[in-house]
């Protein structure tokens, strides 16, 4: 895999005349690819799962009883794409479905012990490699960089919407 330097130096010399200098969304792009792609490695070469199962596993870690619908919106995933975690999630027996009281279309998720002992198991690798990828950065620009994503994030939600 390319390093760092190398995406960066492609990037630049990706640029058209008729390209703003500074294309900010396709760095985006990269960037999150990059770090899926970290992730991909991590979770399916250790623990056979996708990195939408484990969005899936992360988000009923830390807010029990979402719906796949709310787990969609939450990580601004394709349906599907949940659709096929949470069935694969559901078959190793990681998570249950309990109908949602609320409306009875929908279902409820939570990790089921197992899945609790998974997601714990997990979790601290995750977390490192997240710090890992963040620690070219400064606290300082991580709380400029938070902020303006969520602005970014904000904007294409109204405009998608």
């Amino acid at each position: 895999m390319p390093d760092a330097a190398t995406h960066t130096e492609s990037i630049r010399s990706d640029r058209s005349p008729n390209q703003p200098a500074d294309d900010v969304l396709s760095d985006i792009h990269v960037l999150a690819n990059l770090i899926g792609q970290g992730f991909s490695g991590f979770l399916e070469g250790e623990y056979g799962l996708t990195v939408a199962e484990w969005r899936v596993m992360l988000t009923l870690g830390r807010y029990p009883g979402q719906t796949a619908a709310e787990i969609t919106v939450r990580w601004a995933m394709d349906k599907m794409a949940i659709s096929r975690a949470l069935q694969r999630l559901e078959a190793a027996g990681h998570i249950r479905r309990e109908r949602n009281p609320d409306d009875r279309r929908s279902y409820r998720l939570s990790l089921t012990e197992q899945g609790r002992a998974l997601h714990d198991e997990i979790l601290p690798g995750a977390t490192a490699r997240y710090r890992e990828f963040m620690s070219c950065l400064s606290e300082k620009e991580i709380a400029e960089l938070r902020q303006a994503l969520r602005k970014l994030i904000d904007n294409a939600s109204a405009a998608s919407g």
